[in-house]
């Protein structure tokens, strides 16, 4: 059975856990930056030498007034396509934070033998087209390597932590309050029971909170908690850190609230979902978890198959819209249409979007192959492109393509 490592990547940070066996149950475990150490938080640095050589995290910034260039900010510089220079040589910052990646992911062999890593959960704070992106080519060398990887957000994090935990911990909502010392993030886990299978659903809220104040957080806390039935509330972010927490912490635990403090919830989140992922969970089976970033509607085709109408699914609600990719091939009918069907998860109302392939060249009718693939630019927006295959020999592909956006 292959480990699992859940890895938070901020731009500021990153924290690494490994699934690892204790006396025959997987136990998800926090990665120390060194070994016997709890120190587990690492800073997103690079540094590069007089020499060229390249240091990661801790080591940058021990190393850094030796005279040669300490970098920071690596993912969103990575993602601006950034680059440095140093003795005529250049330094592109998706380089630099790809070998960053590696470097600290690596750090779980302190834990479990780095053959026995199967496949890696990344755990970001924004998924946006453009984060996914610069973090999917960065951790491109696991691929490389024969692991998997995915990427997903805190609040799918979330969702899977509070579900690995003790079930009565989840037994009614559960909140979660993350601090980065200038916005608190809450989060609140529910489950709808009307539905078959329920739906677990986030509800977040983000509050300014400049400074680190009591009576503030108190505020806060109660506008989310007051209303609701919560059994277990956390707290997670260096913002929560310094021993500041005195009446809103004694607010948090009225209620018989159980509630926890600690910075690692992120990613052992991921850890989670992998485990999850290979392993199955008997307490999900049951439920389906939906946030802002889950496709809420399946997409797909009817067509002849055989002499009889078939429907082929192409993507199905509940997957994260970046990992949404679907493609099929088929035969075009003599109107040139490409019908899509596109069903709510929620209401199950079936609508359809036509995409038009008048362009294509002029056949016979069924002598037009095509390749339908489709992906998502954003939770509501599907791209669709149409390849003019050509029917064989006969018909040669003319290159044709047509593109259109479908909203969900």
């Amino acid at each position: 059975m292959g480990r699992v490592i859940g890895y938070d990547l901020t731009d500021l940070f990153c924290q690494v856990s490994i699934g690892i066996d204790n006396d025959g149950n997987e136990e998800v475990r926090s990665v120390p930056v060194l070994a016997g150490t709890e120190r587990y938080v690492i800073p997103v640095a690079a540094y590069i030498g007089p020499d060229d050589e390249i240091a990661y995290g801790e080591d940058a910034i021990r190393l850094s007034g030796e005279g040669g260039e300490l970098i920071r900010n690596l993912l969103v510089g990575a993602m601006e396509g950034r680059e440095t220079e140093r003795n005529g040589k250049r330094y592109l910052y998706k380089d630099i934070l790809s070998g960053f990646m590696k470097r600290t992911i690596y750090l779980s062999s302190v834990l479990s033998p780095l053959d026995t890593v199967e496949r890696v959960v990344i755990a970001l704070a924004d998924v946006s087209e453009a984060y996914v992106k610069t973090v999917e080519e960065a951790a491109s060398f696991l691929s490389e390597e024969g692991r998997t990887y995915r990427i997903i957000g805190y609040p799918e994090c979330f969702f899977y932590y509070a579900m690995n935990q003790d079930p009565v911990l989840t037994k009614n909502k559960v909140a979660l309050f993350d601090y980065d010392g200038e916005v608190v993030r809450s989060l609140l886990l529910y489950t709808r029971v009307d539905t078959r299978p329920h739906l677990c659903m986030v509800e977040g809220r983000d509050f300014d909170m400049t400074l680190k104040d009591d009576l503030c957080f108190l505020d806060i806390a109660r506008s989310v908690l007051d209303s609701e039935i919560v059994s277990a509330v956390y707290l997670s972010g260096e913002g929560f850190e310094g021993g500041w927490l005195s009446k809103s912490v004694s607010y948090l635990c009225e209620r018989k609230r159980r509630v926890f403090q600690g910075r690692n919830l992120y990613t052992k989140g991921a850890c989670y979902a992998g485990i999850d992922d290979r392993d199955g969970n008997p307490t999900l089976k049951t439920c389906v978890f939906f946030d802002d970033d889950k496709l809420v509607s399946d997409v797909g085709l009817h067509m002849i198959r055989d002499g009889q109408e078939v429907y082929v699914p192409l993507l199905n609600a509940g997957i994260n819209w970046y990992e949404a990719k679907g493609a099929c091939e088929f035969y075009l009918g003599s109107d040139k249409e490409i019908r899509l069907r596109i069903e709510s998860f929620f209401t199950k109302d079936v609508r359809y979007s036509v995409l038009r392939c008048e362009g294509f060249p002029k056949r016979p009718e069924g002598c037009t192959r095509v390749r339908l693939e489709i992906s998502m630019k954003d939770a509501s927006s599907v791209h669709c492109t149409a390849y003019d295959l050509g029917f064989g020999d006969i018909f040669r592909s003319s290159g044709v393509k047509v593109e259109t956006e479908v909203f969900i």
